[in-house]
């Protein structure tokens, strides 16, 4: 995939490698995130929603369109990434802070692959059918690719898939909303590679209403998880932000639009 050099930060995510668990081969990727309420990057504009970009594997994945104002477009060109060279978009859920920016994508290539889980309502579907497009659908979890794999159908208030990677540094967990609960979708991915460990859980969190006892219980549960490093966005709330910083100590990531991962 081209890049344009971009005004950039980048942070090396270094996991120790458990002896034997991961192939020597597995890929080192870069995850930037595109969209979001929080800045990273002064080049970035921000708007609620979410959209990251996983580059570094077979397919260079988008996972999610972010908001229907269209930040994701300009966050796209701030950082030096044709959309052209999209291979796959996977969409989390329905609501449109993780699907309205679909259209300022436009247009695409006509093999590019967009994922959707099969309770996604068919009166949508038009709305990403760009001339040759694909849009395959599935209960359970889905190979986007070699070392990508999403996690299926997860149920919850508002039923959700996430994103599972097989990096050299372990298991990245890249989630839009997590209206199931994080827990969950945390526990869903360890299940597709339960001898894997998880590097890094990044994404929304949705859990901007609950309680600082409560916050405290799921970011316990995580570490006991073994979640290794933690990287709440959007759907998340400030005060997440705050306990799983305090919780996490220096496995927590400051994210936001415009940060660069490599792992």
């Amino acid at each position: 995939m081209r890049r344009a050099p971009p005004v950039r930060f980048v942070i090396a995510v270094a996991v120790a490698i458990s002896s034997g668990v991961l192939a020597a081969d597995a890929p080192l990727i870069t995850l930037t995130i595109l969209h979001g309420n929080y800045i990273h990057n002064d080049s970035f504009r921000a708007e609620w929603g979410f959209a990251c970009l996983i580059d570094g594997l077979e397919k260079t994945i988008l996972f999610d369109a972010g908001g229907w104002q269209c930040a994701l477009r300009p966050n796209i060109e701030a950082a030096g990434i044709e959309a052209s060279a999209i291979d796959a978009i996977v969409l989390s859920h329905v609501h449109e802070d993780h699907i309205g920016g679909f259209a300022c994508l436009l247009p695409l290539p006509h093999d590019t692959a967009v994922y959707v889980s099969s309770s996604f309502p068919s009166n949508q579907h038009d709305r990403f059918e760009v001339p040759g497009a694909i849009i395959p659908c599935a209960d359970g979890p889905t190979e986007i690719c070699a070392d990508a794999i999403t996690t299926g159908e997860i149920d919850g208030p508002v039923i959700e898939q996430a994103l599972v990677l097989r990096t050299a540094s372990g298991l990245v967990v890249v989630t839009g909303c997590a209206h199931p609960g994080i827990v969950a979708i945390v526990e869903a991915a360890q299940a597709l590679f339960p001898a894997e460990p998880i590097a890094l859980v990044l994404g929304g969190f949705h859990l901007a209403d609950s309680s600082e006892t409560m916050l405290r219980t799921i970011a316990r549960r995580l570490i006991e998880l073994g979640v290794e490093r933690i990287a709440p966005t959007p759907c998340s709330g400030d005060l997440t932000r705050e306990v799983f910083r305090e919780l996490f100590g220096a496995s927590y990531l400051e994210a936001g639009v415009g940060l660069v991962l490599e792992l």
